[in-house]
């Protein structure tokens, strides 16, 4: 089926004793439209005009994704609250629009681009979406730093977690903290800070970490090394952690 015929059998999925909407009228009160205009779309009478199906995919709470746009990793949460409450006082219930679930992959998964792979999530994060560093963010995913990551001590530390944002891959300001990777089809993934410097009419990007002495900086161009394409240097920017406080 096509997406109008999606939309239109949803609808009728959700009519009847016992469903959402207890018949037609019921349905276009709430969703606020035209219950004929309704009534004909069911039929396959006539399509729905543009206000209207607006109102419907927002009611229903909808989203549209398009087909060349990026995908994101971030899943939207619903809770589902348990049948009874044996207690004195009912707490309120949490509202599902209020966090995201943030798959948990590997640094190498993370920097891929498209979707995350079923097989290669080992995890769900869930984090609340108003947080300021998360806020208007979508596109996450969740890494937790092996023990063979040293390089960001005593910042993050092995078991810590942090956040990545796979579509901030911009490198400013200087020492933002991101997801980086060598050239090279082999070269593995890390989490470094990040500065860069305009040279011979190419972007030097310097990977370092917090102890230049112990781990040296790593110095390559845009152009030369990453053919242009900042997304093969940098896989995402990152904008939050949970931190082992034992260790600091």
């Amino acid at each position: 089926m096509g997406f109008t015929d999606d939309v239109r059998q949803a609808l009728i999925d959700r009519i009847g004793p016992g469903k959402r909407f207890h018949n037609n009228k019921r349905m276009a009160d709430e969703l606020g439209v035209d219950p004929s205009q309704l009534n004909r779309f069911l039929k396959k009478e006539r399509g729905l005009n543009s206000e209207s199906l607006g109102h419907i995919l927002d009611e229903m709470g909808i989203s549209v994704i398009f087909g060349d746009e990026p995908a994101d990793a971030s899943k939207e949460v619903r809770f589902s609250l348990p049948d009874t409450d044996t207690s004195d006082t009912t707490p309120p219930e949490p509202q599902p629009d209020d966090y995201m679930a943030v798959p948990l992959t590997s640094p190498a998964i993370a920097m891929s681009p498209g979707l995350i792979p079923e097989e290669d999530v080992e995890g769900w994060i869930l984090v609340w979406r108003h947080q300021e560093s998360l806020r208007f963010r979508s596109n996450l995913v969740a890494i937790e730093m092996r023990t063979t990551e040293q390089d960001m001590k005593p910042t993050l530390h092995a078991g810590d977690i942090i956040i990545v944002d796979r579509s901030d891959t911009t490198p400013t300001p200087a020492g933002k903290i991101m997801l980086v990777k060598a050239p090279g089809e082999t070269a593995v993934p890390h989490i470094k800070r990040v500065s860069t410097k305009p040279v011979d009419e190419d972007v030097e990007l310097i990977f370092f970490s917090e102890n230049n002495r112990i781990n040296p900086p790593s110095t390559y161009r845009l152009k030369r090394d990453f053919h242009g394409d900042i997304t093969r240097a940098i896989g995402g920017s990152v904008v939050w952690a949970w931190n082992d406080m034992s260790k600091k």
